[in-house]
């Protein structure tokens, strides 16, 4: 077990029973980039922090073969029509682009890792995509999953690059259910084993090392806590109820409470969620309130990027403001002049979106009968979504609808960008916005896709209101 040249040392060494012709597909990308050393190898990653976390992965393991390779960011919609490598590898994105990469690089030397939902017709890439192996890639695998995977491949001394994958697999809300499953849970013990990571049964708040405790009540809003939800004061009122300190000599975070502290939070959260939700969800909130946390062992007790799930807001808070490059350096280990770079993007990404949340309070969210939206002009395209997130959050919208947001692109006023998110338990009722928003955006003439909670599209101005129409209907079934 300790050589790699088997091509199926990584399943065997992760124990997973991986299914053998992904496994032969990974081992072809790894051939395909060994047999390419000393070419013009180029890496195309999406801006968001799986995009970024893939991409700092593949690159450090190039960089212990002394394989030269650049690196590119682009967002979903916007891969480049020339300047490709004479080997290109496309991370955590590709599959939805299948048709335009056959139609102008068919005859290219290229390699997908992808996670997303996609067609995938027959093509002369390697494209490794879970879903094609009957693997969950919105659940069991992330992009940054994958390019963790085929690092291994290419030396199986990689395992310490597994925490960045972990970060990118929360960045993906894959870790929403409890805790990770699938390919992640054996990239999860594959970080434990290497001292990296720690996983723990905690409270599934946000901010667990940064964030004032109330503050984390305050902004929890999946599913919303009647009453606390939106209001720092009633937060700060349930903890004194509870017995809790907010402050002791600083405000308390989620890491700073006992044990009992927690329990007791947690006991009270889920009494008065399940009060409030419907009858066929209440089964599911234990699990919403409570789970594992993953904390990056290395990283410093106060630091946002001490927590993955904080370290990959960080990712994004790069990606948004075009600056995706900055979070791959500091994956890649610089923690000098990038990390302070980052802190100030953080704080950038923390202002634009409190902004936006003022613009869409101040015009207000249309509810209809199955989903509910708001216009997003003057929000920048790339926080649409994490915008919508956080609107599902407020009294006035509905939390068991989905939401829909759009806004204007800067190089097309001729297109509206879509962004779709809802609550994580119509997704356990079988909701996949993923795949309604692709299909309703393809009626209208335009394009679209993602994950069941958080998806995007790209659909004509003038097409807006019938998209809007035909998605409702299709969304109708599992509302």
């Amino acid at each position: 077990m300790e050589t790699h040249n088997n091509k199926l040392y990584i399943w065997y060494a992760l124990n997973t029973g991986m299914d053998s012709d992904f496994a032969d597909l990974l081992s072809a990308a790894k051939d395909k980039i060994l047999h390419s050393k000393g070419s013009k190898i180029k890496i195309i990653s999406h801006i968001d922090a799986d995009g970024i976390s893939s991409a700092s992965i593949l690159s450090l393991a190039l960089d212990r073969l002394n394989i030269n390779h650049d690196v590119h960011f682009t967002s979903l919609d916007g891969i480049p029509s020339s300047d490709l490598g004479e080997l290109t590898i496309f991370l955590d994105m590709g599959s939805g682009q299948i048709d335009y990469l056959m139609s102008k690089y068919e005859d290219r030397e290229i390699i997908i890792l992808d996670h997303h939902q996609g067609e995938y017709p027959k093509t002369p890439f390697i494209e490794v995509n879970p879903n094609k192996y009957g693997y969950s890639g919105s659940e069991e695998v992330s992009g940054s999953g994958l390019a963790y995977l085929l690092s291994l491949e290419l030396d199986c001394k990689n395992k310490d690059l597994s925490s960045i994958a972990l970060v990118g697999a929360v960045g993906d809300m894959q870790g929403s259910w409890g805790g990770l499953k699938g390919i992640n849970r054996d990239i999860l013990l594959d970080s434990i084993e290497s001292g990296l990571v720690k996983a723990q049964e905690d409270l599934l708040l946000y901010g667990r090392s940064t964030r004032p405790i109330y503050k984390s009540l305050q902004f929890f809003s999946d599913p919303p806590i009647p009453g606390v939800t939106g209001s720092d004061s009633n937060a700060m009122a349930l903890l004194n109820s509870l017995g809790i300190p907010c402050y002791e000599g600083n405000w308390r975070t989620v890491s700073d409470l006992t044990w009992d502290e927690k329990r007791r939070l947690a006991t009270e959260i889920i009494r008065k969620t399940i009060m409030a939700v419907p009858q066929e969800y209440v089964s599911f909130i234990p699990q919403m309130i409570m789970g594992e946390s993953y904390s990056l062992i290395n990283e410093e007790e106060r630091s946002p990027l001490r927590d993955a799930s904080e370290f990959a807001t960080c990712l994004n808070a790069c990606g948004k403001n075009g600056r995706p490059e900055v979070g791959f350096y500091v994956c890649k280990g610089n923690r000098g002049i990038y990390y302070d770079i980052l802190l100030g993007l953080l704080r950038k990404h923390r202002q634009n979106i409190a902004r936006s949340m003022s613009l869409v309070e101040s015009r207000g969210v249309v509810v209809k009968e199955k989903f509910q939206y708001f216009d997003g002009s003057g929000i920048n395209d790339t926080i649409v979504g994490t915008v919508a997130s956080l609107v599902l959050g407020n009294r006035d919208t509905d939390p068991f609808l989905p939401i829909v947001a759009f806004t204007t692109l800067p190089n097309d006023p001729n297109v509206y960008k879509i962004s779709a998110r809802c609550s994580r338990l119509l997704v356990l009722k079988g909701l996949n916005l993923g795949k309604e928003i692709k299909k309703s955006a393809e009626l209208v003439g335009g394009k679209g896709g993602g994950h069941p909670p958080a998806c995007g599209a790209f659909v004509p101005i003038e097409k807006l209101t019938e998209f809007l129409h035909i998605f409702e209907e299709n969304i109708a079934s599992c509302i």
